[in-house]
């Protein structure tokens, strides 16, 4: 027998491996909790500004595309895809981190309800509620587009909606912690 296997039964050994200090999980959340809003506010820039850059391109694209001219309106759809990407990227990862953290810290508003509390909360809840609301809503449109060729308007402004709220509250989000260091600070 290895040193793993106990006779105290077979519950010992999974509270051993759900409460290993070093598990896969404990380490990913403890690297997200210290980086993980750096990497989320610098894709939410790089979103923003490829999106504010397509709109442009898609528009007179689009314009374009009526006499022949193709290339660009099939550039401004390159960079709504990449933009596309870094979203689901990003809403993938907030929402791994919101599981992370409600694992190990529990549901929000039922903990302290000091001010820097609440406000983490509330930001990280409609952070996850952008997230999940635009990988919904995106599978969703995808799922409409394939089997009825027909996406209702409203999902469609609803997943945009998510689209540029995710960002947006993940830098909202950033500049806030980035006040409170220098609050902290003196």
């Amino acid at each position: 027998m290895t040193d793993d296997a106990s006779t105290d039964g077979p519950s010992s050994v999974i509270d051993r491996a759900t409460s290993h200090p070093d598990s896969y999980s404990d380490r990913a959340y403890a690297w997200l909790s210290r980086n993980g809003l750096y990497i989320w506010a610098g894709i939410s820039v790089v979103a923003l500004a490829l999106g504010a850059l397509a709109i442009p391109l898609l528009a007179f694209g689009s314009l374009a595309a009526i006499g022949g001219e193709a290339s660009i309106l099939a550039g401004g759809t390159a960079i709504v895809l990449l933009c596309t990407v870094l979203l689901l990227g990003l809403a993938v990862g907030l929402l791994s981190y919101a599981y992370l953290e409600v694992d190990r810290r529990g549901v929000p508003f039922v903990e302290d309800r000091s001010a820097r509390t609440l406000a983490y909360d509330g930001i990280r809840t409609i952070e996850t509620v952008a997230a999940g609301t635009f990988i919904g809503g995106f599978l969703t449109m995808l799922g409409l587009a394939v089997s009825v060729g027909d996406v209702p308007t409203i999902l469609s402004v609803t997943v945009l909606a998510a689209a540029i709220g995710l960002p947006v509250t993940v830098l909202i989000h950033a500049v806030g912690r980035f006040i409170l260091f220098f609050v902290d600070t003196s």
